[in-house]
């Protein structure tokens, strides 16, 4: 037809998100399909190489094969750069990628990620980009220099030390809950530096990377004599950094209050305390083991249940309904019962559409919870615990697991996969492509009144 002129469709930010997941997630399962990937004899199934592709991009942690010995170095390559990949985020590593062939990030793309880190932190998108790349690039060959340092005694090549190390810091930062040796770090629990480095690695990557920028910033400020200079630390860093306080020392002192004469039963007092520590901070995202969670007293298994519902910060490497999800939910609570109109938090009011986008991550996340935790229950038929755990564990992007995920059948293993590429993406498709920017109406409705509770 003459004047006819084709116009492509524009794809919503979430879809495009998950698009672009699904790419990277086929990619890495086709690398770890190649014979290179698998010792001889030994192949990987393709609903198995799907799965360990998906657990790495997503930054889970769950595994059906073990990746030390099951993987080949060029398989346990593929996985860390799966990590690492998964750990940017897909719309920075694409971003980064455009701009190193000159083709610009585009308009939409710098929008989005002025959104992500509040536009006035980092006014360029390619600042933003550039202190995403060099911050992880340096924090994690700071805590694999560690690390390198650290396992001296127990690996004496150099080069498998080199490997390990860079393995293991990647695998931290990026929350993703990997590591070479079979029993994951309970071999190493006894080693404070080893320890002391994955914490500080896994708890800096859930921290995102707008409250890590906001704080570096706040930090140069306060070392420069000129004030007006100085950057103040936004509300949601204020949030993130108090929150994480919150559940980190309170899950740890719950934790040792439970296992004091149970699981940590014969240990020092100062390992009783490490190793309730390290299990608060990687329950909420990490997925590391420092030691065997079927020890655990159901009380103890609850407590880690509600970390990994939580999870850690939005634009980090965690999964989770997020800290400052919980922290809206209560500051609205608390403004509804003081008969207030708006909810505040650090003296500042939170606008309707945020709360909003909060109940929505929060009603979402918690539905899809319920429904895979049934039908995980109808095709699995495993125990109530093991299986609630899994899913809050796959959804949560956290990878810990008490025994279930190598007994998966297939259908069992696909539905995991799904929870951790929503667990993921979902709030941020959530955040993007459901809660809509409020519109005017010019007719309104009579109100109603309905009874609740």
């Amino acid at each position: 037809m003459r004047g006819f002129r084709w116009r492509p469709r524009r794809v919503p930010p979430g879809p495009l998100f998950l698009l672009g997941l699904v790419a990277i997630v086929l990619l890495g399962a086709g690398l770890l399909l190649l014979p290179a990937s698998t010792p001889a004899g030994a192949p990987l199934a393709v609903v198995d190489a799907v799965f360990t592709s998906a657990s790495a991009v997503c930054v889970t942690g769950l595994t059906v094969r073990d990746t030390g010995g099951g993987f080949t170095t060029f398989g346990q390559t593929v996985i860390l750069l799966l990590i690492q990949i998964g750990g940017i985020g897909v719309m920075t590593v694409s971003a980064t990628l455009a701009m190193l062939f000159g083709r610009g990030v585009g308009l939409r793309g710098a929008s989005m990620m002025r959104d992500v880190f509040e536009g006035d932190l980092l006014k360029e998108s390619r600042g933003i980009l550039r202190f995403v790349t060099v911050h992880t690039l340096i924090l994690e060959a700071a805590g694999a220099a560690l690390l390198f340092a650290a396992l001296g005694d127990s690996v004496a090549d150099p080069l498998a030390r080199a490997r390990c190390a860079v393995f293991h810091a990647v695998s931290a930062f990026c929350n993703a809950g990997f590591s070479t040796w079979s029993d994951s770090l309970v071999s190493q629990a006894g080693d404070p530096v080893v320890i002391g480095t994955v914490s500080a690695l896994l708890i800096i990557g859930g921290l995102g990377f707008p409250v890590t920028a906001n704080v570096v910033a706040w930090l140069k400020g306060r070392a420069q004599a000129d004030r007006t200079r100085r950057c103040r630390l936004y509300v949601q860093a204020r949030v993130v950094l108090l929150m994480s306080v919150i559940l980190l020392a309170g899950g740890a002192a719950l934790l040792a209050a439970l296992e004091w004469n149970g699981a940590f039963a014969g240990l020092a007092p100062d390992t009783k305390l490490g190793l309730a520590f390290f299990q608060s901070a990687t329950a909420r995202t990490a997925g590391f083991n420092s030691m065997d969670l079927t020890q655990l007293s159901p009380a103890s298994v609850l407590v880690m249940l509600v970390l990994m519902y939580i999870g850690a910060a939005p634009g980090s490497t965690a999964g989770g309904i997020k800290v400052t999800t919980v922290a809206i939910l209560w500051a609205d609570a608390r403004a509804i019962a003081l008969g207030g109109s708006n909810a505040r938090l650090f003296d500042r009011e939170l606008n309707q559409i945020v709360v909003r986008r909060a109940f929505m991550v929060a009603t979402t996340y918690t539905t899809v919870v319920a429904l895979a935790f049934g039908v995980l229950l109808a095709t699995e038929g495993s125990g109530f615990v093991e299986t609630i755990f899994e899913v809050l564990s796959a959804i949560g992007t956290v990878g810990l697991t008490l025994g279930l995920t190598t007994e998966l059948s297939d259908p069992g293993r696909l539905l995991v996969t799904l929870l951790m590429m929503l667990g993921r993406l979902g709030p941020l498709a959530v955040a993007y492509g459901l809660v809509r920017p409020a519109r005017e109406h010019g007719v309104h409705y009579p109100e109603a009144t309905i009874l609740v509770g």
